[in-house]
C-alpha cells in the first residue's frame, strides 16, 4: 500500500474519470491524499464505483457534468467549490474517439471529438482559474496525446484537438505560472 500522503489536503477534480485513464489518475491523486471529484457525463454506475474505491482512502464525490458545455463545466466546478471550498488540481482527461477516414467523417463526429477534447479543457479551464488565482497556487493538467504531436491515419478530428490541446497548454502555463499555477 502506497503511504505517501503529498496530496493530504489538496482538492483535485478529474474529468472523465468513471473510466479508464481518467479513473486510474483519480484513484491515483485519493491514494496520496488528495479529496477528489469524480466527473462523469453518462457512466453513473461507474462514477458511483470509483467514488466508493475512493472513500477507502478519503473524502470523494460525483458529479455528472457534460463539459464540453460552458455551463456544466462551471457547474462542475461551483460544485466543487460547494462541497469543499477551494480546488487546487485540475485534471481535464474527459475525451473520447470518433474514428473515420476523413473522407468519411462526419461533421457531427469532428464537432464531438473537439468539444470533447478539446473545448471541454478550455471551459474547465476558464471555470477554475479564478480560484486557483486567489490560492495562488495549483496545477492544471491536460492529457494529450502522441498523435496529436505526429497524427493517425482515421484520426483528424482527435490529432487536431490534441494538437489543440498542446498549444492550449503551453499557452495558459504562460499566463497562469507566474502566480504559481
Amino acid at each position: 500500500m502506497n503511504t505517501n500522503r503529498a496530496l493530504e489536503g489538496r482538492v483535485a477534480v478529474v474529468t472523465g474519470a468513471s473510466r479508464g485513464i481518467g479513473r486510474a489518475i483519480a484513484l491515483e491523486l485519493g491514494r496520496q491524499g488528495a479529496t477528489v471529484v469524480v466527473n462523469y457525463r453518462a457512466q453513473a454506475e461507474a462514477a458511483v464505483q470509483v467514488v466508493e474505491a475512493l472513500s477507502a482512502s478519503g473524502h470523494a464525490l460525483a458529479v455528472q457534468a457534460d463539459v464540453s458545455v460552458g455551463a456544466e463545466a462551471q457547474r462542475l466546478i461551483d460544485a466543487t467549490l460547494a462541497a469543499y471550498g477551494t480546488l487546487d488540481i485540475l485534471v481535464n482527461n474527459a475525451g473520447i474517439a470518433r474514428d473515420a477516414l476523413l473522407m468519411r467523417m462526419s461533421e457531427a463526429d469532428w464537432d464531438a471529438v473537439l468539444n470533447t477534447n478539446l473545448k471541454s479543457a478550455f471551459h474547465c479551464v476558464k471555470a477554475a482559474q479564478r480560484t486557483l488565482l486567489r490560492n495562488r497556487r495549483g496545477r492544471i493538467v491536460n492529457v494529450g496525446s502522441v498523435v496529436g504531436l505526429h497524427g493517425n491515419a482515421g484520426q483528424a478530428n482527435y490529432a487536431a484537438a490534441k494538437a489543440g490541446l498542446v498549444g492550449f497548454t503551453k499557452t495558459v502555463a504562460q499566463e497562469l505560472a507566474p502566480r504559481g499555477i
